[in-house]
């Protein structure tokens, strides 16, 4: 049995993993070395959202073979048979390209900050009828669109938050 198991890039996730460790370091800085409350405050509300997002991104995976694809998350996993597979389009805005799949059970959408996502929605549609899928979808897989935004995004929040900790020591 051919399984493929597609996951979100590493070029994202490690930059949001040390992003994290970095807002971490920080609050622990602000507790233990010299900050406000208010600066305490504001590193949590931050804290907080960017540690679910990097377990929800750490999570997620497709797993597709032969008999269908599996769709997990955090805490959430759905799987789908081929058949119950009634249609796969494409939406792009700007730099990311989402691919919506539309089943009997509802719809899923997958996008392309999966690595090898081109081979990844080369699969689904070898298993789909011709009908089901969308032209544009060809097409994509033919020429993919990468997107970086979220990646550039998460390294310039790396440096951003790195040059905060290195001012808490060194003030100017």
């Amino acid at each position: 049995m051919n399984q493929q198991v597609f996951r979100i890039r590493n070029l994202f996730l490690i930059p949001l993993g040390i992003d994290v460790l970095l807002l971490l370091t920080l609050l622990l800085l602000s507790v233990f070395y010299k900050g406000s409350s208010t600066e305490r405050m504001v590193l949590t509300v931050i804290l907080i959202p960017a540690v679910l997002i990097f377990i929800e991104s750490f999570s997620r995976r497709v797993t597709a073979d032969e008999n269908g694809i599996v769709i997990k998350k955090f805490f959430r996993e759905k799987s789908l048979q081929w058949q119950e597979i009634t249609h796969l389009g494409l939406m792009v805005m700007r730099s990311k390209a989402y691919f919506l799949l539309t089943t009997t059970k509802g719809y899923y959408v997958l996008s392309n900050a999966y690595e090898k996502y081109e081979d990844m929605i080369r699969h689904i549609s070898d298993h789909l009828e011709k009908e089901r899928v969308e032209e544009n979808v060809s097409a994509q897989i033919a020429a993919p669109m990468k997107n970086v935004s979220d990646f550039v995004g998460a390294w310039i929040a790396l440096i951003v938050l790195t040059g905060i900790i290195v001012v808490k020591f060194f003030p100017l």
